[in-house]
């Protein structure tokens, strides 16, 4: 379900597109694919993460695709609740699908503003910074600039034997909360990246579990920078 500012695409999905007040306004270059938490059916848990990542794109002049996960397939598999393929299992049933729906919908959206884009950054929250770190890791979205994982990400020794395989590594930043039950996580993934000499920026915040707009803020600057600097 989308926040009622945002456009609601094919396959439930939510679309944002910044408005052109003349023909000869230029259209959006970046689009943000963001990838939400775990999120109860029929709930609006969701708007929240949306509204910030808009206002991001709002700031920016960025275009923003917020697919929807698969029910049944995050923790516990509960049946009600959307979330995204973390485990290799669930990547090998619907991980092609999911890709491809989502090049679908951008091709939707390049149609509707005119224009293609020219940069893709894919950020992630929680549950969605999960599958966003391994997409990275992975190198499996060879049209990625850019990778942004917030209070989520997953790092350690079978994150490593697959980033230590993938030849295409674009900048990824980590923003998490020092209060986030979860935040040695993404300390672990941080140090994941350095051991592999993989460029990244890290920004903790004395918050819990939530993506806040200075974490977004320097996200877009770090990976919109044309020579990223290391840690």
């Amino acid at each position: 379900m989308c926040a009622p500012e945002l456009d609601e695409l094919a396959g439930s999905a939510c679309g944002y597109l910044p408005e052109r007040p003349s023909a000869k306004a230029r259209p959006a270059r970046t689009l943000i694919l963001f990838l939400h938490s775990l999120v109860p059916a029929d709930s609006t848990w969701q708007w929240e993460q949306q509204r910030a990542v808009l206002r991001m794109a709002e700031a920016n002049g960025f275009a923003a695709l917020m697919p929807r996960g698969r029910r049944g397939i995050g923790p516990g598999r509960l049946p009600d609740t959307w979330a995204w393929p973390t485990s290799a299992s669930a990547q090998n049933a619907l991980e092609d699908e999911l890709i491809a729906e989502w090049a679908s919908l951008r091709v939707t959206l390049e149609r509707k503003q005119g224009a293609r884009f020219e940069r893709l950054y894919v950020f992630g929250f929680s549950n969605g910074a999960y599958y966003t770190s391994s997409l990275a890791l992975r190198g499996r979205l060879d049209e990625a600039d850019g990778y942004a994982a917030f209070s989520g990400g997953a790092g350690g020794k079978y994150a490593s034997v697959l980033g230590s395989r993938t030849s295409r590594r674009v900048p990824i930043f980590i923003g998490y909360g020092t209060r986030d039950p979860a935040h040695n996580d993404m300390r672990t993934l941080a140090k994941t990246l350095s051991l592999l000499g993989w460029r990244h920026l890290v920004k903790a915040e004395d918050v819990g579990h939530t993506v806040t707009d200075t974490q977004l803020r320097f996200a877009v600057a770090y990976l919109s920078s044309p020579h990223p600097p290391q840690p």
